[in-house]
């Protein structure tokens, strides 16, 4: 293999770069900056080029609207990286890695995604930078919704054109993500416009997090009056900087609390602008769409962390404050209802208010999900596995009664 690998895609030549034994070729773009008059629009093919176009660097990372200090980077977010153990191989598994996290970032640069062990396994790893934010879920008015998921499905299009010219079997593609990347992909499972697009896929840590039109729009509303927006349009927030709009995002949501008897449990998630159910992009949330059979069902691999809610406990610093008035309130808004809080005492009776916080919080907003995505998936002819102890799901008790740690994750404590 040649230290500076050349590939012909569709739009042009790209030169990586040889590393660790396998080549690399990163920030290529699969679709037009989203600014200017094509911001907050749906992704716009790629131009072509002429000559080579040098593949080394990470494209910028679309503006993210998380607590940390990440300087402003360029504008060319839409852009891919791939891993291939050899451009002139044919016919090789092919996984693309959506890194998508609360739908608030997505940082295919971030070091955990290095594709080494996995192309030194023989597999093409794609990884993917994607609108995230207001940028990709604010439900604005003249604008397409969930942008985010249109830019996936762009980028799984790409890997259709060209994957075959890094070595890969475009017929044996795998996508697959963690939290809000698992989310993306369960919304790619019902999705007609992702239909063949991808073989199989993974999720780990599914977020049942998705909002209705009216929701969305209130809560859109309420940001754009934030701003001094005149309105929530892509025309009235088109001129703001984009990443002045994330951070007003990032104390927007750290004040959702404020809200809570309107938009109800939205406010727990710290993810104001989510996924919108809007009837064209995402026709309906993934689990009654395939246990409707109106999507088909495919191979899922599903995991999820046990005390998942912990990490949140943690960066929020919450971790060991939390009372037996949050326990009580968690418990009445996230336990299912009459008796989910008396089980949950039940089940966990040395528990006090930490754990008992952690532990319905991580059910309800993720294992919960998770588990009831692969029987969906299931029901609409997919085969589920689960990735804990690498067997099928068992079945679910009737009512919801929750995991203990020493249970598969498939199994309910009775």
């Amino acid at each position: 293999m040649s230290e500076q690998p050349k590939v012909r895609t569709t739009e042009g030549v790209v030169q990586g770069r040889r590393r660790q034994g396998h080549a690399v070729f990163r920030g290529i773009p699969y679709a037009q900056p989203p600014v200017g008059a094509l911001r907050f629009a749906a992704p716009a093919p790629p131009h072509r080029w002429e000559g080579t176009r040098q593949a080394v660097e990470f494209g910028p990372v679309a503006p993210l609207s998380l607590p940390i200090d990440v300087p402003p980077q360029g504008s060319d977010w839409l852009t891919l990286n791939v891993g291939t153990p050899d451009p002139g191989a044919a016919g090789l598994p092919v996984l693309v890695w959506i890194p998508v996290g609360g739908y608030l970032s997505a940082a295919s640069s971030d070091p955990m995604y290095d594709p080494a062990a996995l192309a030194e396994a023989g597999v093409v790893v794609v990884t993917i930078n994607c609108r995230v934010g207001a940028e990709g879920f604010a439900f604005l008015d003249d604008a397409p919704p969930n942008r985010g998921f249109l830019d996936q499905i762009a980028a799984l299009e790409w890997v259709q054109r060209n994957i075959a010219a890094f070595g890969g079997d475009p017929g044996r593609v795998t996508v697959g993500g963690v939290s809000a990347g698992a989310g993306s992909v369960a919304a790619l499972l019902t999705m007609k416009s992702a239909r063949g697009l991808f073989r199989r896929a993974i999720v780990h840590s599914v977020p049942g997090l998705h909002s209705t039109p009216a929701l969305a729009r209130q809560v859109t509303g309420a940001f754009a009056d934030r701003l001094g927006a005149t309105a929530p349009t892509a025309e009235a927030l088109r001129d703001i900087d984009p990443w002045r709009l994330a951070a007003e995002l990032t104390s927007f949501n750290a004040g959702l609390h404020a809200h809570r008897e309107s938009w109800g449990r939205l406010t727990e998630t710290g993810t104001a602008l989510c996924p919108v159910v809007d009837g064209e992009v995402l026709p309906e949330t993934p689990w009654p769409a395939l246990t409707g059979a109106r999507a088909s069902g495919t191979e899922l691999l599903v995991g999820h962390t046990r005390d998942e809610f912990r990490y949140f406990s943690v960066i929020s610093g919450r971790h060991g404050t939390f009372t037996e008035e949050d326990a009580h309130a968690a418990l009445e808004l996230h336990a299912p209802q009459p008796d989910g809080a008396r089980a949950y005492r039940a089940a966990f009776p040395q528990a006090g208010p930490e754990e008992l916080v952690e532990t319905v919080y991580s059910d309800a907003l993720f294992r919960m999900p998770s588990q009831k995505l692969a029987e969906a998936n299931a029901a609409a002819g997919g085969t589920p596995t689960c990735s804990n102890c690498a067997g099928p799901p068992r079945p679910w008790a009737e009512s919801w009664a929750p995991a203990t740690a020493s249970t598969c994750h498939w199994r309910s404590a009775r």
